[in-house]
C-alpha cells in the first residue's frame, strides 16, 4: 500500500517530498503494527496517539508537523478522511516572524578565506556557489555543466531541479564565475555533473554538509546570508522572491526581521555616540 501512494498519492512532487512522506508513513505504519493495527485499517484515535506519542518523545514542532502532513496526505488518498478529522498537534512556531541565522560579515569573510587558502578548487566553487546564488544545496548537486554559462562579463547558473520542480536562470557574479571556472579547468574528465565526488559520481547533498560542517556552517546558512544580503540592500521584492525561488513573498520578508544579534547590537550601542 505504501509503494501504491508513493507511485500514485505522490505523483509530481519533488524528490525531497516523497522521500519525506515515504519515510514519514513508513515509521507510521511500523508504530501502528506495534498497536496490533496497519495503514488499511487505523482510526483517528491512532493518528492522534501516534501525534502525541512524537510529542512525547521530544520531537520538534517542524518535525512532528512534517509527520503530519504526511499522514494527511495519505490519508485523503486512502479515503481516510474521518481518521485526520479533529487532529491536535504542537503548534510550530510562526517562521515568518522569525529572522533565519545567516553569517555576518566577519564570519563571510573568514569563511571564505579559509576555503581559499586551503586550495581545493572544487569545494570553493561550492561555497562560491552556495553564497553567491543562494541555491539551496539540493539544487546545488543537480547540476550539470551545460546549466552553467560563463563569460568575461557575466554569466547564468540555470536551475531546473528547483523546489516544486520551478526552473529560473540567476546571474553569476564576478566571483563566483572565477571560481567555478578554475574548477572546470582542472577537470579532465567529461561526466555530465558539475560537481563531482572523489569517486568520480555525482557529488550528494550529505558531502556537501560535511564539507561545510567542517567549518562549523550549514549550507542553508549560506541560502539565509544571501536573501538576507539582498533584503538588507533594499532590493525589490519580486526581485528577491525571483532569485530565491521562493513562492511566497511573505517567505522573504522574514528575513527582514531582526535576529537576536541584531537586537544584542542595538542596545550594546545605545548612547554610545
Amino acid at each position: 500500500m505504501l509503494h501504491r501512494f508513493v507511485e500514485e498519492g505522490l505523483k509530481g512532487k519533488s524528490d525531497t517530498t516523497i522521500k519525506t512522506y515515504e519515510h514519514a508513513i513508513k515509521q507510521f505504519e511500523e508504530w501502528l503494527e506495534g498497536t496490533g493495527t496497519n495503514l488499511e485499517d487505523y482510526s483517528r484515535s491512532d493518528v492522534q496517539q501516534y501525534i502525541d506519542y512524537l510529542a512525547s518523545k521530544k520531537k520538534s514542532a517542524a518535525t512532528i508537523n512534517k509527520v503530519w502532513n504526511a499522514i494527511k496526505t495519505f490519508s485523503k488518498w486512502a479515503g481516510k478522511r474521518a481518521a485526520i478529522e479533529d487532529i491536535s498537534v504542537v503548534k510550530q512556531p510562526d517562521v515568518k516572524k522569525q529572522a533565519p541565522k545567516g553569517l555576518d560579515k566577519i564570519e563571510r569573510n573568514r569563511l571564505i578565506r579559509d576555503m581559499d587558502r586551503i586550495g581545493n578548487k572544487r569545494d570553493y566553487a561550492i561555497l562560491m556557489t552556495l553564497m553567491m546564488t543562494g541555491i539551496r544545496v539540493s539544487e546545488l548537486v543537480a547540476l550539470d555543466r551545460d546549466d552553467v554559462e560563463i563569460g568575461e562579463r557575466s554569466g547564468i547558473l540555470k536551475i531546473r531541479a528547483g523546489k516544486g520542480n520551478k526552473e529560473r536562470s540567476l546571474p553569476l557574479n564576478k566571483e563566483a564565475r572565477r571560481a567555478i571556472g578554475k574548477y572546470i579547468a582542472e577537470r579532465s574528465d567529461d561526466l555530465t555533473p558539475l560537481f563531482i565526488s572523489n569517486r568520480q559520481e555525482r557529488i550528494s547533498v550529505r558531502s556537501v554538509q560535511h564539507l561545510l560542517g567542517q567549518f562549523g556552517v550549514h549550507p542553508h546558512q549560506l541560502r539565509h546570508t544571501y536573501i538576507t544580503g539582498l533584503v538588507r540592500a533594499n532590493e525589490d521584492l519580486a526581485v528577491i522572491q525571483s532569485l530565491s525561488g521562493h513562492s511566497s513573498a511573505d517567505m522573504v520578508l522574514r528575513y527582514s526581521q531582526p535576529s537576536e544579534e541584531d537586537k544584542h547590537r542595538a542596545v550594546e550601542k545605545l548612547y554610545n555616540d
